[in-house]
């Protein structure tokens, strides 16, 4: 079977959304959460029906347009520094990277890894260990 290979043009982050094989499949978790968080910053509603080519169009449009910039120009919290108890999907179960990387640095710490955590509360858990522990507490 002949290996096909994309030029630059058409490389999978390049590639017109409307052209991906999954385009018409539902939205991922990472485009809905990154999608809501886009949306709360333009005063926008969110269809949780789009598929992921549409989302993507989505996240592009709202990622583009001038209230992101006017809202971080005026100070406004980015998504990395926003409290996780704000996050439109803070109550939502701990992503697969969240638990992975907690079970690490609990097992690092000595300390019972909390499987019921949602992200929101996973995210404070890694940031209290993150603080207490000699690897990473340098990195921050």
């Amino acid at each position: 079977m002949a290996k096909i290979k994309n030029t630059p043009a058409e490389s999978n982050t390049q590639k017109d959304p409307q052209h991906w094989k999954t385009g018409d499949e539902p939205m991922t978790g990472a485009q809905k959460s990154y999608l809501h968080t886009l949306a709360d910053e333009a005063g926008e509603k969110v269809d949780d029906s789009l598929t992921k080519a549409e989302a993507s169009e989505k996240i592009d449009e709202l990622r583009d347009g001038e209230h992101v910039v006017q809202d971080r120009a005026k100070g406004g919290p980015s998504n990395t520094q926003k409290d996780p108890s704000d996050w439109a999907t803070g109550g939502e179960p701990m992503t697969g990277a969240q638990k992975s990387y907690l079970q690490t640095l609990s097992e690092e710490a000595g300390v019972a890894m909390d499987d019921s955590l949602d992200k929101a509360e996973a995210s404070k858990r890694i940031d209290e260990l993150r603080a207490r522990n000699p690897r990473t507490k340098s990195q921050q």
